[in-house]
């Protein structure tokens, strides 16, 4: 409806192509592209894939650019030609198969030393066991001191603890415990009783304790004995010591042979040494040989390996980006084929453009030059968009855009609904109140209609205008198909004929 009713509102307007509002003003270039067929979206969506994989593109280049310098830097023979991994390993496989070779050599070269073998394991095995031995005794030695410097010093305890009893009883009574005056004579036990409380005694002796006043729940048995103590100490002591100095006579003797046994076992070492030195130095040397080279060997098949791993990364990258190149190379000559349709609009634009300065001519308006429309459809007139110019101008410029676009709509059969409705055409040029003095006196509405009628009657055949004017002029009055009086005593009143309220007024304009 933007192409086919022109409002009152929009004659004239400041933001008549919705200048205030962004996706307005967006929605109208899209409607006018449609219209004539210039807007592919099969275009559009090429051009965002092209533009998405230019970026993947640039993306995958600096990827790529960073990693040759870093494989430059590190390992700059990974740009050249590398040797295959298989090829080191063929070798390293041959490498140990020599190997196995010379093993077997070597063992049927020494079988003669069988029997010194043989010795040297037995020595051996005889000096392992010794030292075996030595080192139990050791051991033993080692645990033992410790306990018998523990039973001396318990015996010496228990020396001090029986000439304590002799020096010390804090049991024995010799004071009575009622006054705390000493008592002339130690209580004894008489005919059965305590001289002291006269309480009755069993199997007690002539000489009370403290302790041995109690009825029969202490007795000489439940004190330590200390000289059964100490002899049993003695006897521990003894035995231990005993051990000691029998391990410590075995020790020198387990020493020796000890010492006896590694040396036979050095000597059969020597002997088997000395008997297969001669026919084992040859493989040995060339068993070290080969163990370097395949030192050297396994080192150049990690290299390989490294170098493949490098040259595959590389290449990796490389295919990615001639992926997106070929990608990007297939999308623009699938774009190619759909046409430009930049152009084609550009060529429709500048009809639109060109019509428009035709129609500004006609209609003489003043001092008109350079009189154009831009591809966003911003219509101008000397060299200034037409929010520069003057009211009434305006309205001319905003009737030019609309029926320019129009008129190449209808010519070329674009997708238009092929009418036209214009409210208010001379707003500004002698109605509502205002007037544009200068282009009301430069520019005549009869021109206007002109223009209207013989487009109509020629290049607009089949195209329907119609237009809203409450002074038509002269030139118009065959066109006539309504009038409207806005006089309840004279109908019809507006456009709904039974209505004559302000809203009805208003539609009836």
């Amino acid at each position: 409806m933007w192409l086919a009713f022109l409002p009152n509102e929009r004659v004239a307007d400041k933001n008549f192509l919705f200048e205030n509002d962004y996706m307005r003003k967006h929605k109208l270039r899209q409607v006018v592209d449609v219209v004539f067929g210039v807007h592919d979206d099969r275009a559009v969506e090429l051009g965002q894939r092209i533009r998405e994989l230019g970026g993947r593109l640039n993306h995958a280049k600096a990827d790529l650019a960073a990693a040759r310098a870093f494989v430059e830097e590190q390992a700059p023979t990974t740009l050249g030609d590398a040797i295959s991994p298989l090829a080191y390993e063929r070798e390293l496989a041959d490498i140990t198969a020599q190997l196995q070779n010379l093993d077997r050599a070597a063992q049927a070269g020494t079988a003669f030393a069988a029997r010194l073998r043989r010795e040297h394991q037995q020595a051996a095995q005889n000096s392992r066991r010794a030292a075996a031995v030595l080192r139990d005794c050791e051991t033993q030695l080692a645990r033992l001191l410790p306990l018998r410097a523990q039973y001396a010093d318990d015996l010496l305890k228990l020396g001090m603890l029986g000439e304590a009893q002799k020096l010390f009883d804090p049991l024995s009574v010799t004071a009575c415990p009622a006054c705390l005056n000493r008592l002339p004579a130690r209580p004894t036990a008489t005919s059965g009783r305590c001289s002291l409380c006269s309480h009755d005694l069993t199997d007690a002796d002539g000489t009370l304790t403290l302790g041995a006043a109690d009825v029969g729940s202490a007795t000489e048995g439940n004190r330590l004995d200390v000289a059964a103590e100490t002899r049993s100490t003695k006897a521990r002591l003894k035995e231990i010591t005993a051990y000691i100095e029998n391990l410590d006579v075995s020790l020198a003797a387990l020493k020796l042979q000890a010492e006896d046994a590694a040396i036979l076992e050095e000597q059969a070492s020597a002997a088997l040494d000395a008997a297969t030195s001669p026919a084992v130095s040859p493989f040995l040397a060339a068993r070290d040989d080969l163990h370097r080279r395949r030192e050297q060997v396994l080192l150049l098949v990690d290299q390989a390996e490294s170098t493949v791993k490098l040259q595959e990364g590389l290449a990796k990258r490389a295919a990615t980006v001639e992926r997106h190149e070929a990608d990007i190379a297939r999308l623009r000559d699938e774009l190619a084929q759909l046409g430009d349709v930049t152009l084609d609009r550009d060529r429709i634009i500048g009809q639109i453009s060109s019509r428009y300065g035709d129609l500004l001519r006609e209609w003489r308006y003043p001092k008109v030059s350079q009189p154009f429309i831009k591809p966003d459809l911003t219509p101008f007139v000397r060299g200034e968009p037409y929010q520069e110019a003057s009211s009434g101008a305006r309205t001319l410029l905003t009737l030019a855009w609309q029926l320019a676009v129009f008129e190449i709509a209808v010519e070329t059969g674009a997708a238009h609904p092929g009418f036209l409705m214009i409210d208010s055409p001379q707003k500004n040029l002698g109605h509502g109140g205002t007037l544009d003095a200068v282009i009301a006196d430069a520019v005549a509405i009869d021109d206007v209609y002109h223009h209207l009628s013989v487009w109509l009657a020629n290049r607009g055949t089949g195209a329907q205008l119609i237009v809203v004017d409450n002074s038509p002029p002269l030139l118009a009055e065959g066109n006539v198909v309504a009038r409207y009086s806005r006089n309840e005593d004279q109908p019809p009143y507006g456009l709904i004929e039974d209505e004559t309220s302000t809203e009805a007024e208003e539609a009836g304009r």
